[in-house]
């Protein structure tokens, strides 16, 4: 039976909202549609580093977004992916899933950064082994703060919306983009959005790492705008048109130094989170990046990227396989489909 789910995507620079039709079976991704889509920017200041300032303008922004995409469902997930959310692996005693949940503050109490009265906790499973105790699951702990969760639910109140789920932007990630052969190898799906990256490692079909770094699109624009300090100059434009191209114009060098030393920190950080997963994972290294967002478009990025890691990277597209309403106005995304990852992959989820 065909269900349709609604997502949010709550970015700093962006309020992205999409509703996807799933069919249903052992994967119900396949063969599933996009039935409404639309985005609105997030004005300047409302979201700063990864907090809701202005929770009035937030809820009048995804009113609106809501509004434009004509949802027929009547309640949404969103997504979650602060830094300071937790998510790590850990192996606990296999159990139905609701005993699991309510035994998760035992198993991890003394490994969390935060009080464990202080955090939403769940556990998403991808594997079951036989351990020296008896079987065991191995899985992904999420430990949220409760203040940031209530924050985003509580900024929402005003919007309309009935809040359904909250799931971290890794999962929503690796659904939107993890699919066919990529779930047959190691892969690393790295999203630069505005103010952080997301780093999702995932083996055979199944999340293993998630990093979130503190840098982002915005760090580019900043360092291009301070570059031409005096000027008046468009960094969102100067910064995707020519990036880090090393066969920039001469009179663009100033461009691509500013957005090269900007990048190279998180090129780095990348690097060292897949140095980190070979290092634990001996014979299950990285194979492939695959590269989600907006500033995945950034001239140059790729191939610098590709250089550090001795990779092949390449764009992921969360439309691959999916199908396209016939009310579904694209236009706006075309050429720049990798930044619908989050928002497609969070409609995938479960109810």
């Amino acid at each position: 039976m065909a269900t349709r789910q609604v997502a949010i995507d709550i970015g700093e620079t962006a309020v992205r909202v999409a509703e996807v039709e799933l069919k249903g079976g052992s994967d119900p991704r396949d063969g599933a549609s996009l039935t409404a889509f639309a985005e609105r920017a997030v004005p300047a200041g409302v979201i700063r580093n990864g907090e809701i300032e202005e929770p009035g303008a937030f809820a009048e922004v995804v009113k609106q977004t809501v509004a434009a995409a004509k949802v027929s469902a009547k309640s949404a997930s969103v997504n979650i992916g602060h830094p300071t959310v937790v998510l790590r692996e850990v192996d606990v005693p296999a159990q139905p899933m609701d005993q699991i949940r309510k035994s998760l503050a035992f198993h991890v109490r003394d490994s969390l950064p935060m009080a464990v009265d202080d955090a939403l906790l769940d556990f998403y499973p991808t594997a079951e082994f036989a351990g020296e105790q008896g079987q065991m699951l191995r899985g992904m702990l999420v430990a949220a703060p409760r203040e940031l969760v209530r924050g985003v639910i509580s900024s929402l109140q005003g919007s309309g919306v009935h809040l359904s789920r909250v799931d971290h932007t890794a999962f929503a990630l690796w659904r939107g983009v993890c699919k066919g052969e990529l779930t047959q190898s190691t892969v690393a799906i790295v999203n630069v959005g505005a103010a952080i990256t997301t780093v999702v490692v995932s083996q055979r079909g199944a999340p293993r790492l998630v990093r979130v770094l503190g840098q982002g699109g915005n760090d580019v624009s900043k360092a291009v705008r301070s570059a031409y300090k005096g000027s008046t100059v468009d960094a969102e434009q100067l910064k995707f048109q020519f990036g880090m191209n090393p066969s920039a114009p001469a009179e663009q060098r100033q461009t691509v130094d500013a957005v090269s030393h900007a990048m190279s920190p998180l090129i780095e950080s990348i690097r060292n989170t897949l140095v980190y997963f070979a290092s634990s994972n001996p014979g299950g290294a990285v194979e492939r990046l695959v590269l989600t967002g907006g500033s995945a478009y950034l001239q140059g990025f790729g191939q610098a990227l590709s250089s550090a890691t001795r990779l092949p990277v390449m764009i992921g597209d969360p439309l691959a396989g999916v199908g396209i309403g016939k009310k579904v106005d694209l236009t706006p995304a075309r050429g720049r489909e990798a930044a619908l990852a989050t928002v497609v992959g969070l409609a995938m989820g479960a109810a």
